[in-house]
């Protein structure tokens, strides 16, 4: 008997998550949602009982697959693109969680407006506390078309504070699958950090509809002490060629959103420089908050540091970098001037600035 296809796939990847496996089922199974879905659980080689906790769950849709080898959240993700079989697709970390009538609201509004994408806002909570309290990506419901998608995709480079990610962002969203599909796109797997934006930027060079619902349906964790993906894929090796890749990626969706090729390479050069200070910056935040060993991790930056100085391509797209009245401004210049001991002390200075605006916002 040929069975229902599912009206949402939910791919979640997890990696040593016993701690959070089962509330983030319980979100999943509580939804309010009437129409099918199915729930695809991808295991990058636990080494703890998480499987056996996903396993003791009876839900009919719920699938569990397993990776070889500790491949990275990208390869996961894709493991679960190639298994899911639902007319939309939801990325959701295993230590975040939705409110209960997210895939309701957001499934809704995808068929009412028969959108490619359609989005949510977030909130950031550290302990207990929504650091996003009253923050939104949008002032009010939005739909973006074809021009307002490329406006995004201008802009998305050119501010560093998290509030513009918001479109760029891979979880909170319920994505058309055939968009995926029919374009034959995956996740990037050399990447540990940015991969999910890369995937985005993918995404919405085919999109020709996006929705966004001013609503924090979908709740991000922030673990002060505890290792992110993003710090452990900086900390694995992050070399200038991944940066690159990066940019190549920015410049095919570009391209296929059909830039003409002046901009093409001013962006480019933009996603590039910027990508490098995000990955910079962020890594001294996770030194900063005790998320990496500090001697490994001083070790680590002074490499990557060296490679983006050294570097002829980063020295040529640098001049033409233009930065943000809300960054550091001595990062760009130090890495001009090659300068490593003045970009250590300037990305240090930047995390923390950083950190102090994400917690001005706690209520």
């Amino acid at each position: 008997m040929m069975l229902k296809k599912p009206n949402v796939s939910v791919i979640v990847p997890y990696y040593n998550a016993k701690a959070y496996i089962k509330t983030c089922l319980d979100v999943l199974l509580n939804q309010d949602f009437s129409k099918s879905f199915e729930v695809i659980m991808i295991d990058d080689a636990s080494t703890d009982n998480s499987q056996s906790i996903i396993k003791m769950y009876k839900f009919p849709s719920l699938r569990l697959y397993s990776l070889p080898s500790n491949f990275g959240p990208a390869a996961a993700r894709n493991l679960g693109l190639k298994k899911a079989k639902g007319e939309y697709i939801f990325f959701l970390d295993v230590d975040d969680t939705i409110d209960k009538n997210t895939l309701s609201t957001l499934y809704g509004i995808a068929k009412e407006t028969d959108c490619d994408l359609v989005m949510c806002d977030k909130k950031w909570i550290e302990n207990s506390k929504n650091q996003r309290n009253n923050i939104f990506f949008y002032p009010s419901d939005q739909a973006l078309g074809v021009s307002e998608i490329m406006e995004a995709m201008r802009k998305r480079f050119y501010d560093p504070l998290p509030t513009s990610q918001g479109l760029f962002d891979l979880c909170g969203k319920l994505i058309r699958r055939s968009i995926i599909s029919d374009n034959n796109i995956f996740l990037e797997e050399k990447l540990r950090y940015m991969e999910d934006e890369v995937f985005v930027w993918n995404i919405i060079a085919f999109a020709l509809s996006i929705r966004y619902v001013r609503k924090q349906l979908y709740s991000h964790y922030v673990y002060p002490n505890v290792n992110t993906a993003a710090s452990d894929g900086l900390q694995q090796g992050f070399p200038i060629s991944y940066f690159k890749l990066i940019k190549s990626h920015v410049q095919n969706s570009l391209k296929q959103r059909g830039f003409s090729i002046q901009e093409i390479e001013k962006l480019g050069d933009q996603a590039f420089v910027f990508s490098i200070i995000s990955a910079l910056v962020s890594y001294s935040r996770s030194m900063i908050l005790g998320k990496v060993e500090l001697g490994n991790a001083v070790k680590c930056r002074k490499k990557i540091i060296n490679d983006i100085l050294t570097d002829f391509e980063v020295s040529k797209a640098i001049q033409n970098y233009s930065p943000s009245k809300k960054e550091n401004p001595w990062i760009p210049r130090a890495i001009a001037w090659r300068s490593r001991r003045l970009l250590e002390f300037a990305c240090t200075r930047r995390a923390k600035e950083v950190l102090r605006i994400r917690r001005k916002s706690q209520v």
